[in-house]
């Protein structure tokens, strides 16, 4: 009997964790938002790469959660790792912003952050900033970089593209370049956890 009993307990328990795994409980969650550990992005199932908590200012408010999702892990940001498509970036924002604290918030990053520079990045900060108002409420964007363009979302709604692969490589490079927005964000983007 007591045979059974143990036999029976060890199947029940890989059932649970089968079915757990199953329904996406496996996800993670970073301050409240569940992360999941694929995206579809350009109509392909990607993998999960890394997340992170963008935090502001000396009291490390939080501003955002990001997610990277990738086909192959983004483990150092640089070179071929970086030229695979699709690349999805997922932010979820923690607080509410008006319009111009946005505008300034994509102006600021992209001045401070960016490596690389090209000739058209003003027009096409400006397109970015023209896909995006003010954060209310439950605001989740969305940034897909493909092979021929750079399409933008706001709760899952098309928002408008840029084609360019010049501003791809200057978003990039924002992200993952000698200033990111924080350290911190950097290493937990490159690090999957």
């Amino acid at each position: 009997m007591g045979r059974f009993s143990l036999s029976f307990f060890k199947k029940s328990l890989i059932l649970a964790g089968l079915l757990i795994l199953s329904s996406g409980w496996a996800s993670r969650t970073i301050e409240g938002v569940v992360i999941p550990d694929q995206f579809k992005c350009d109509q392909k199932e990607i993998q999960l790469s890394g997340a992170g908590v963008r935090t502001a200012t000396f009291f490390k408010i939080k501003i955002y959660v990001l997610s990277l999702f990738s086909s192959e892990k983004i483990k150092t940001g640089t070179g071929s790792e970086l030229e695979q498509r699709p690349i999805c970036f997922v932010m979820t924002y923690l607080k509410d912003f008006s319009e111009s604290d946005v505008d300034r918030a994509w102006d600021y990053q992209f001045k401070e952050s960016v490596e690389y520079q090209y000739p058209e990045l003003k027009k096409h900060i400006q397109e970015l900033k023209s896909f995006f108002g003010a954060i209310k409420d439950e605001r989740r964007q969305t940034i897909e970089l493909l092979n021929d363009s750079t399409k933008f979302y706001e709760n899952d709604k098309f928002k408008g593209e840029i084609r360019s692969k010049d501003f791809q490589k200057s978003f990039l490079s924002m992200w993952f370049g000698k200033n990111p927005p924080t350290e911190e964000l950097k290493q937990s983007l490159l690090s999957g956890k």
